[in-house]
């Protein structure tokens, strides 16, 4: 039989002896070990605060169940010799919560049989099978592997087998290193720093596989935020090709039909018109020519004689050659500014002699070449000589892919795959610049790259426009029509021509534009011209009108050789633009 002696531990772990007047143990000092009190960590085995073994009310469940275990095995440890004097059948002190009334110590001491692992219910604790990492030693913290039991007692060995402090009674007692738990006999003892030793292996291997599962939760979380990004830019990206008409979604044919369709199921069309208009543009489509009901000519000879008669705000103005102005129809609206533009600048050109002997005879070899390749004769020759020879929408694409194919800007070949025929593809400054070179019209790109003005204006985009048109103009005059063609003027999104520029009596500047968005009927009205000048809304732009970060424009100055075409043609391998400023 073995003698167990109860303590009670309140819950920062001083013990008490003896209960108080009114029942509960006073908190006395905590009585340290053989090497002074142990600070607290992760490895102790009861918590203050933890919850009652059944049957025990006085002790907590860990303590209960490790000294249920150890009593019935400690007569098994070989380690140490028994030290310092026991009790009288080498029974442990067995400690109680602090936070329950102490019972006053018996005169007489209880028995306790001896049980087993199996009718307590009490087993150790499995060692984990495997560990990714080896297991630090508690009281040192050194990596001790699978030899941890033998480290902790061939290292501190002195702490399992220091001498205690005597109980009063001649029993020798030995204090826990690691919990501060006190026993009677060495054996217990080691025993119960067995235990220790393994549940801690055992929590280190926990940690780790918790670690391992937390970095498999991160690399899902990370996957599936990457596929949500990827998901998220491809839609974009299709989102960017819809809107620059680089969806495959077709191009001028058959959104033009398509819109006619439309205004048919309306009620704005009828049928017959729907034939009719039909005929007409697959009959433009075969010959390269625009049918040019999109086209208002005469307005620059209309503001001419507005600015000569009336504006009395107005101190000087300046206008460009001949241009008519070209608007979108139902199978460009949307994105065919660039390609309108372009229609407006080769008009102008086309009404100068100065360009024309040139232009005319590679747009002709190219207009009057039908969709299957053979030339015609009679009455459509001769419309093609007499007429202006403005290129269709379609036309212009494959002029482009043209020009892309002498050896041109091959960056921007890339950017459209080399195909813009068919499609709905935004055009820009570049595609201009290698349009017109390719026919051998010289010409520049000049970038006003950032504002320079207050509120991100450009006034030096004005006034470099000033001086294109008044270099070779210095005149008094009032209305100067220059022999200037008009300037393509570029922005994000959009494009426009500029037909002249304005200047106030105070000083101030004002661009004149042709915008491809106002329909014929709108450009009809500057034909009529009233003497309040209102219809001149359309066109104007002020210097706090025009805010983009970024405009481009592109300047016709003179007809290229052959030379200076194929050395154009070199250096467009890396195109380039003067920036301003």
């Amino acid at each position: 039989m073995i003698r167990v002696e109860k303590r009670s531990l309140n819950t920062a772990g001083r013990c008490s002896s003896a209960p108080s007047a009114a029942g509960r143990c006073p908190q006395a000092p905590r009585r340290p070990g053989p090497h002074g009190p142990r600070p607290p960590g992760p490895t102790e085995l009861s918590a203050p605060g933890t919850g009652h073994s059944p049957g025990q009310p006085g002790c907590t469940q860990r303590g209960a169940t490790l000294f249920a275990h150890t009593t019935a095995e400690a007569a098994e440890s070989p380690l140490h010799p028994q030290q310092g004097r026991e009790g009288e059948d080498g029974r442990a002190l067995l400690p109680e919560a602090a936070d329950t009334p102490c019972q006053p110590r018996p005169s007489a001491t209880r028995a306790v049989p001896r049980r087993s692992q199996r009718q307590t219910g009490l087993h150790r604790a499995p060692r984990p099978t495997s560990a990714p990492a080896p297991p630090e030693c508690p009281l040192c913290g050194e990596a001790a592997g699978r030899e941890l039991q033998e480290h902790v007692r061939a290292r501190h060995g002195h702490l399992l087998g220091a001498p205690g402090s005597d109980t009063g009674d001649g029993e020798q007692l030995y204090e826990c290193p690691m919990c501060s738990l006190t026993c009677t006999d060495i054996r217990i003892l080691e025993e119960h720093v067995d235990l220790h030793l393994e549940e801690h292996s055992f929590s280190e291997g926990e940690n780790i596989r918790d670690l391992e599962l937390a970095q498999q939760l991160q690399t899902e979380e990370d996957e599936r935020q990457r596929s949500e990004e990827e998901k998220r830019e491809r839609e974009e990206f299709k989102k960017l090709q819809r809107q620059y008409g680089l969806d495959n979604s077709g191009g001028f044919k058959q959104q033009f039909l398509k819109n006619m369709e439309r205004e048919v199921d309306r009620g704005r069309m009828q049928p017959f018109e729907y034939h009719k208009r039909k005929a007409d543009i697959m009959e433009s489509l075969a010959s390269g020519i625009d049918d040019g009901k999109t086209k208002t000519s005469g307005v620059i000879e209309a503001l001419c004689t507005y600015y000569q008669n009336e504006s009395k705000d107005v101190r000087r103005v300046w206008l460009s050659a001949g241009v008519d102005h070209f608007h979108s129809s139902l199978g460009d609206r949307g994105w065919g500014c660039g390609y309108r533009n372009f229609q407006m600048l080769l008009s102008s050109l086309l009404q100068n002699s100065f360009y024309n002997d040139c232009l005319r005879a590679s747009l002709t070899r190219s207009m009057i070449h039908l969709k299957y390749g053979c030339y015609t004769t009679g009455t459509y020759r001769e419309r093609v000589r007499d007429t202006t020879l403005i290129p269709s929408i379609p036309k212009i694409q494959s002029m482009i892919e043209d020009a892309w194919r002498e050896g041109f800007d091959p960056h921007g070949a890339s950017h459209f795959n080399n195909r813009l025929h068919g499609s709905k593809a935004w055009i820009g400054a570049c595609e201009i610049y290698s349009l017109l070179t390719s026919l051998r019209i010289k010409c520049q790109i000049i970038d006003f790259h950032k504002p320079t003005g207050p509120m991100g204006t450009h006034p030096h985009l004005f006034e470099w426009i000033l001086h294109y048109y008044s270099k070779d103009n210095e005149g008094g005059a009032k209305v100067v029509c220059t022999s200037k063609p008009p300037i393509y003027l570029q922005h994000q999104g959009h494009s426009r021509t500029v037909v002249g520029i304005e200047e106030k009596n105070n000083k101030s500047l004002c661009l004149l534009l042709f915008d491809p968005g106002c329909s014929s009927q709108q450009m009809q009205k500057l034909l009529k011209q009233n003497s309040d000048g209102t219809g001149l809304r359309l066109l104007r732009k002020f210097v706090g009108s025009l805010k983009e970060k970024q405009y481009q424009i592109v300047a016709v100055d003179g007809v290229l050789s052959l030379e200076e075409k194929a050395a154009r043609c070199r250096a467009s391998q890396v195109l380039t633009s003067e920036k301003i400023p």
